[in-house]
């Protein structure tokens, strides 16, 4: 099982991180890696989708499956395809006037000898593409915020 971890700030509050992150149509706009985005269901607490994964140029067909554990507060994602499978998990938390977000990401590969040759260097692309996904989350509401409060020149 590989593991990535990673804290980011956002210059906003907690309720408008969450709703952002929360909104899995948001999620091909931050992560480079999903094509064929599709929402297949969605409740209060959760959401499930089917997207294409390019991971190193070989696309993977994916089902996600979001769940809202506490809101504003936690959210959960699991993955499943052939090649790859596990969970990400997203704490908010208020920090000053932002948000601070604690990300866990634990998965694995799938079986085949393809995969566990890709391993070593899929385990740097995903952890690239998770940190550029939250980084690229916290520029598009740091930037939607400025745009809402410029003031016309």
């Amino acid at each position: 099982m590989t593991t990535f971890e990673y804290e980011i700030e956002i210059a906003a509050p907690v309720e408008r991180v969450f709703a952002f992150d929360s909104t899995p149509e948001n999620w091909p706009r931050t992560m480079a890696g999903l094509r064929d985005f599709e929402v297949l269901s969605e409740t209060e607490t959760g959401a499930e989708m089917r997207a294409t994964y390019k991971l190193l140029g070989i696309a993977t067909k994916m089902e996600m499956e979001m769940t809202v554990v506490e809101p504003n507060a936690e959210m959960a994602v699991t993955i499943d395809s052939d090649g790859m499978r596990g969970e990400t998990r997203n704490r908010y938390v208020a920090s000053g006037d932002g948000t601070r977000i604690l990300h866990r990401t634990d998965y694995e590969m799938g079986d085949s000898l393809r995969d566990r040759l890709l391993e070593p260097v899929a385990r740097r692309y995903n952890e690239r593409q998770l940190k550029a996904h939250l980084e690229n989350t916290r520029d598009l509401i740091e930037a939607e915020i400025e745009a809402e409060t410029a003031t016309p020149a």
